[in-house]
């Protein structure tokens, strides 16, 4: 019986904690970054006002789907196995580049992993500014939809 209870203490501890993190993760998202950076409210207002405008305009499955970042994610590792590709390509051509720092057996992997790394990160970075865009589009589009008819 007295295992029972602590069971029952433990999961209603676990309850009460994952009930705060939902919570916490409800107000704390980019989209209340963005609702931030728009119009000048503080972090946690900011969370409340876009949670309500987005639950007002019956967009809740819209944002969660998250397709954009998706799409700019994957167009990132394609742009990294590009330019990794180009990496092997000319380390493969000139085997000097990497043959000074010990690398002499496959300079075409070390070339494909330099290039790969360097594509995905500087993409990453360029293609982060677009989906920031993107969202703040979003954002602006939900609150007042009839600024956008031209």
């Amino acid at each position: 019986a007295r295992e029972n209870e602590n069971l029952g203490f433990l999961m209603c501890l676990l309850d009460c904690c994952l009930g705060m993190f939902g919570n916490a993760v409800e107000y704390f998202n980019k989209w209340a970054y963005v609702y931030c950076g728009i119009y000048g409210y503080g972090f946690i207002e900011a969370g409340r006002g876009v949670k309500d405008l987005f639950e007002q305009r019956g967009w809740t499955a819209i944002i969660t789907d998250d397709l954009v970042d998706k799409t700019l994610g994957m167009l990132s590792i394609a742009i990294g196995f590009l330019t990794g590709i180009f990496g092997m390509w000319q380390a493969s051509a000139h085997p000097e580049v990497f043959g000074g720092v010990g690398f002499d057996e496959s300079p075409g992997a070390v070339g494909f992993a330099v290039g790969l790394l360097v594509g995905f990160l500087l993409s990453s970075v360029t293609l982060g500014v677009v989906g920031s865009a993107v969202d703040t589009v979003v954002v602006c589009f939900a609150d007042a939809p009839a600024e956008f008819d031209a």
